[in-house]
């Protein structure tokens, strides 16, 4: 008796090893929809994870899956559950099952996949997953997005740099992404991308601990080497002349242009401004700056394609005001909160605008 039983559980534990080692292919499976009461079991397990009782959740699950075990809903939040409690292993088992099934959870699903692998410290299956993924869902920006911190972490920047421009590009509202493409800009060396990458996150969530850092990129790239000299009417420029990688675009000359842009914020003409409206007018100066490049080149890249028709709209609109101070929320600079009181009606115009932007259809 005691033989058998070690054979048995040796069988399960081969059964447990091949379920994880298969690789997911095109679903096959048509899902049935649950009964009403499967249904209910499906909400009161979703309640159960929230409040944090994942293994009351995974029994309704369960219970949903002895009744109908090809419910693809069943399996996913399964799987969901048990990543959230960081039993990745089960979850993938979860997350195999599911995926053999025809639905509108199969990117979600295969995002769980791939996550549970990267937490496993299988970065290269979890990149596999990703791909396979987005082969069967290539209009998913989550996989994308998601491939991209993977690759991060496994120091393939250029890789992860592409991956999350993808994810970008098939879902512009994504604050995550923007970060991220910022990240990867600013570790490359790439100034000016990095900085309208923040610029754009920041419009998208400007009040959280994630702002602060995007706060500081901006602000020392609008610095541009720029600071009062010791005497009256003196101002300091200093512009960094070493080589520039090109493959993004040439910034060569936006040093220089960025500087001179900054200085003009000394003059007399603009010492009654506020910083934020300096802000405002030193974007609108890089915008046109991009805009009349002329290297041809360039125009078919991703700043010029992507960030530039934003910018250049939101400067035609007149929103560039209302921007400077609506991004700045955590800055703690004096008259920001004072203005945004006062000037609801700007700042509504300026985030219905941006809301529906119509982002170019980039390959």
């Amino acid at each position: 008796m005691k033989q058998k039983l070690v054979i048995v559980l040796g069988l399960v534990a081969w059964l447990a090893v091949t379920v994880v080692a298969q690789k997911p292919g095109p679903p096959k499976l048509e899902p049935t929809p649950a009964t009403e009461s499967q249904a209910q079991l499906l909400r009161e397990g979703v309640a159960l994870h929230d409040k944090g009782d994942y293994a009351g959740a995974i029994k309704n699950y369960e219970a949903v899956l002895s009744e109908n075990p090809n419910n693809v809903h069943a399996l996913y939040e399964m799987a969901y559950s048990y990543f959230t409690r960081k039993d990745y292993q089960k979850s993938i088992e979860a997350g195999y099952r599911a995926a053999q099934y025809k639905s509108d959870l199969l990117a979600a699903i295969y995002v769980q996949l791939g996550s549970s692998f990267d937490e496993l410290g299988e970065p290269k299956k979890a990149i596999e997953i990703y791909k396979a993924g987005i082969k069967l869902e290539p209009k998913d920006s989550f996989l994308y997005y998601n491939l991209a911190v993977t690759y991060k972490r496994t120091g393939e920047l250029d890789d992860a740099r592409a991956a999350v421009k993808k994810a970008a590009i098939l879902n512009p509202a994504h604050p995550s992404s923007q970060l991220l493409l910022s990240t990867l800009f600013q570790k490359a060396g790439y100034k000016w991308p990095a900085l309208l990458a923040a610029l754009r996150f920041l419009i998208l969530e400007p009040r959280t601990a994630r702002s602060d850092s995007a706060l500081r990129l901006v602000r020392e790239a609008m610095q541009a080497g720029v600071s009062a000299g010791k005497n009256p009417n003196e101002i300091n420029i200093s512009v960094d002349m070493s080589p520039q990688k090109k493959d993004e675009g040439d910034f060569d000359s936006i040093a220089t242009f960025m500087g001179l842009a900054k200085a003009a914020n000394y003059t007399d003409e603009n010492k009654g401004k506020s910083e934020m409206a300096l802000l405002g007018e030193n974007v609108g100066s890089l915008i046109a700056f991009l805009s009349e490049s002329r290297n041809k080149s360039d125009r078919s890249k991703f700043v010029w394609t992507y960030y530039l028709p934003y910018f250049a709209e939101m400067k035609e609109k007149g929103h560039l005001e209302a921007f400077a101070y609506y991004t700045n929320q955590r800055s703690n600079i004096a008259g920001v909160n004072e203005w945004l009181e006062q000037n609801q009606p700007k700042i509504v115009a300026f985030l219905v605008w941006s809301k529906h932007y119509r982002w170019p259809a980039i390959d």
